[in-house]
């Protein structure tokens, strides 16, 4: 999981801090029985902090890859000060019993290897009578450099290993952890990767900022989590300014700081959702009406190369799709298959996805998105009864999504190349909005069944454009959706802030010859020339193939159509579950899935169980969505805004039976 050190560490971090830090001990033992403080763990260790937090911790305590290739070369090393030999990732044998030591490393190193390095157990550099033990230690060392540790067996023993134990000291010794966001969770575990727990109940006065950071977080309110990167940026005190432990403190308090952002945000939406305290339904329903105008920003930089708000340390450059999709809420719930599978999807395929996520269509032409998907060999395919597909992944610059047409009556298909994702400026400008505390704008629509409706996008101003479909059930209204955004950083993920809005992310051309211009609207290649109102390129075979003209024409506004976004992968399932002759019962039960747009008895039973008062069209609307997102954050620490069966009993739901 881990990248190599120089895509890990802020730039002020140099060569001689890492040196620095790998042989700094303070990690006072526990007082038994004096901490009374105490966080349930409720969940795997990689559900309890955020991606960020885990690079930041492992940039300190390893360097990274390169860095323990090119610096430490695999081996076994004496950090100086009152560090023991260290193996792997900062596993110092000095502090360590041999019960823990084979423990953590048999059949991961050969035998012959851990009996050399079983004499160093226990042994470390502190006093008394130093002198002598460094020159033993540098002697050891000297003796141990054939031995070699691979970097994928560290990093391995150290998520295994290491990450686990120092999660649950921290989960014993600190109360009201599961407050916290994920990043400043992942700051107070950075604290005690180097510091130990027992500094928190400590009277000498190197610890005093320990000491007041488990009163507050045995206080539990905001306010209190508030003092906490003061409290972090003070520790310096102890090291002097230009000290490692200096550095680490002030960016542990910064990554403490993005999480109060982000979780202050996120409360907006939790707030307005919250389970009911009391038996019965709450006073809260489902609400699908459309709202009059988007609460997004919109202006001039949509269509034009100008406007770019950069953030410190953010730029387009920057910019990724998420490597893991594990991380990415689109695709976290999903089976795995191989990179760039083709598959041939018909329209068998589009018609099981919509049983499967329990969707109910408007009658006539339904439009398929598909994010993460290309057709094989050509930009588009029409009036066909097949088309091959291959899975690939948004990267926010280039067209990697299909957007298509299905006949629902003779089974023909019509598919383009497009995007269904934001352009990377809208990430960059997103986060920098945050940051100034502004209105929102750059986001990504989730996956699911929603109402389009053509009218002019972006009326009365110079980039109007006649004839899109407007995300709304109206050709001049937006409709409330519960949009992704990122907020600290510009690549999207399941700890990211999910906001309640009506963000208009229409259906229209993408305008550019290279890439396309989107704030999260879904876009193709193709424009619009205002004089004449024509339509031009992908995007206007796509209006065709929904029946109406290059050229727009009045009586096209007020058509409506059901619009179903899901990924490539998804689609590429359903494919793979057709071929391969499973019944219907089966593949239900493979891919059965509730989200926006989903409607149904199973709804209707998932909207009564979040203390939701019953709605009658049984339909998931900003509402029920944002109600399934706050419990996720709430049991899981993350959300993906999906409900599948594998994850219904871990949030205390019994909704598919």
């Amino acid at each position: 999981m881990a990248q190599s050190y120089s895509e890990l560490l802020p730039d002020d971090v140099s060569l001689s801090d890492l040196d620095e830090m790998r042989g700094y001990r303070e990690g006072l033992p526990a007082q038994q029985g004096a901490v009374t403080e105490s966080t349930p763990l409720t969940a795997a260790w990689p559900d309890l902090i955020s991606v960020r937090a885990y690079n930041f911790i492992v940039g300190w305590e390893t360097g990274g890859k390169a860095y323990y290739e090119q610096v430490i070369k695999s081996r076994p090393v004496w950090p100086e000060f009152f560090s023991g030999i260290t193996i792997g990732c900062g596993y110092d044998l000095g502090y360590h019993t041999d019960d823990q030591f084979e423990a953590d490393w048999q059949g991961r190193i050969a035998k012959a290897a851990i009996d050399r390095l079983r004499p160093t157990i226990g042994f470390n550099t502190s006093e008394p009578n130093r002198a002598a033990k460094v020159a033993k230690a540098k002697a050891l060392v000297a003796s141990l450099r054939d031995i070699t540790v691979p970097w994928d067996v560290a990093i391995k023993q150290f998520d295994e290993g290491k990450m686990p134990k120092l999660i649950g000291d921290l989960y014993r010794t600190l109360d009201n952890l599961d407050r916290l966001h994920p990043h400043a969770r992942g700051a107070l575990l950075s604290l005690v990767f180097n510091r130990g727990t027992g500094g928190f109940t400590s009277s000498k006065d190197r610890f005093r900022e320990l000491v007041v950071i488990r009163a507050l977080m045995a206080g539990g309110r905001r306010q209190d989590f508030a003092d906490i990167p003061k409290l972090l940026r003070a520790m310096t005190r102890v090291w002097g300014n230009e000290s490692s432990l200096a550095k680490r403190r002030r960016q542990e308090a910064d990554l403490f700081e993005a999480g109060l952002a982000e979780a202050g945000l996120t409360e907006s939406l939790v707030e307005k959702t919250e389970l009911a305290q009391t038996e019965g339904p709450v006073a809260r329903s489902e609400d699908h009406a459309d709202v009059a105008d988007s609460t997004d920003i919109t202006d001039e930089s949509e269509d034009k190369n100008t406007g770019l708000l950069e953030a410190p340390g953010i730029s387009i450059d920057t910019v990724r799709w998420n490597a893991s999709d594990d991380e990415q809420p689109d695709y976290r719930h999903l089976p795995k298959l191989g990179s760039g599978v083709e598959f041939d999807l018909v329209a068998d395929d589009i018609e099981a996805l919509t049983r499967f996520n329990a969707f109910s269509p408007l009658p006539g032409l339904f439009v398929f998105a598909l994010r993460g998907a290309r057709i094989v060999g050509a930009d588009k395919r029409e009036g066909v009864m097949s088309i091959t597909l291959a899975d690939q992944r948004p990267d926010h610059r280039d067209f990697r999504c299909v957007i298509g047409v299905l006949d629902r009556g003779t089974g023909k298909m019509w598919a383009y190349k497009a995007s269904t994702v934001p352009e990377a400026k809208a990430l960059v400008t997103c986060v920098r909005l945050a940051q100034q505390g502004a209105e929102l704008s750059g986001n990504i629509l989730p996956t699911g069944l929603y109402t389009y409706t053509v009218g002019t996008h972006r009326a009365n101003t110079s980039g109007e454009i006649r004839g899109v479909l407007r995300l709304s059930k109206t050709p001049s209204g937006a409709s409330r959706v519960v949009a992704l955004r990122s907020l600290n950083d510009v690549v999207y993920d399941r700890r990211d802030f999910w906001h309640d809005c009506a963000p208009a992310d229409n259906i229209h051309p993408g305008r550019r010859r290279q890439g396309f211009s989107s704030l999260g609207c879904l876009t193709l290649p193709g424009d619009y020339e205002m004089a004449q109102r024509k339509h031009t390129g992908l995007w206007a075979d796509f209006r065709m193939a929904l029946g109406m003209g290059v050229v727009f024409a009045p009586s096209d506004d007020g058509r409506q159509f059901s619009v179903m976004v899901v990924t490539g992968l998804d689609a590429a399932l359903a494919s793979r579950l057709r071929q391969s002759g499973q019944n219907r019962t089966q593949a239900q039960t493979a891919l059965m899935r509730l989200r926006y747009g989903s409607k149904g008895s199973a709804v209707a039973r998932m909207q009564e169980q979040l203390g939701l008062e019953p709605d009658k069209s049984q339909l998931i609307g900003p509402i029920t969505l944002g109600a399934l997102i706050a419990l996720q954050q709430r049991k899981l620490g993350w959300a993906d805004g999906i409900l599948s069966p594998e994850i219904e009993a871990e949030l205390g739901l019994s909704v598919f039976g």
